[in-house]
C-alpha cells in the first residue's frame, strides 16, 4: 500500500505526463493541419497545445491555472526570468499567428507569413515543454531532503 506522499508524487508525476504529451499530440495535429491550409483549426490546436505545457510548467512550479489571464502573466515573469522571449511572448505570438491568418484570408499577406509566425508559438510549446520534469527522466523531488515532492496536496 502506497503511503500519502507516494499517491502525491504518483498523482504528479501522471498529470505531468498527461500536459506534456497533450501539449505535444496537439503541437503536432496543428502542424498538420497548418500544411493542408487548414488555418482556424490549427490555431485552435496551437492554442490547446500551449495551454497544455503552461499549466504542466505551472503545475510544476505551484502556481494557479484557473484562467487563461493567469497562464499569460505565469508565462510572462517566467520567460522574463529565464530570459527566454519565445517563453514571455508566447500569447503575444498566438495573436500574431492569429492576425497573420486573418491578412492571408484577407488576401493581404502571404502564406509564408503565417508558417514565420506558427514558428514563434511552436517554439514557446517546445521550450515549455522542455520544463515539465518527467519524460524519460523521473520526476525530481521539490525539496531535496526529501525522496518524493511534497506540494501539499
Amino acid at each position: 500500500m502506497l503511503d500519502k506522499s507516494s499517491q502525491r508524487q504518483q498523482t504528479l508525476e501522471s498529470r505531468l505526463a498527461r500536459y506534456r504529451s497533450q501539449a505535444l499530440r496537439l503541437l503536432d495535429s496543428a502542424q498538420t493541419a497548418m500544411n493542408r491550409g487548414q488555418w482556424n483549426q490549427s490555431e485552435e490546436l496551437l492554442w490547446g497545445s500551449l495551454v497544455a505545457a503552461a499549466r504542466g510548467v505551472a503545475l510544476w512550479h505551484g502556481e494557479a491555472t484557473d484562467s487563461d489571464d493567469a497562464l499569460r502573466d505565469f508565462l510572462r515573469r517566467l520567460g522574463s526570468q529565464e530570459r527566454d522571449r519565445y517563453i514571455r511572448d508566447a500569447f503575444d505570438h498566438l495573436s500574431a499567428l492569429s492576425d497573420a491568418a486573418e491578412r492571408v484570408r484577407e488576401r493581404r499577406s502571404r502564406v509564408d507569413y503565417l508558417f514565420l509566425a506558427m514558428d514563434d508559438v511552436t517554439e514557446a510549446v517546445e521550450r515549455l515543454v522542455a520544463l515539465i520534469p518527467g519524460g524519460d527522466a523521473p520526476v525530481p523531488s521539490a525539496d531535496p531532503d526529501h525522496s518524493v515532492a511534497d506540494l501539499g496536496r
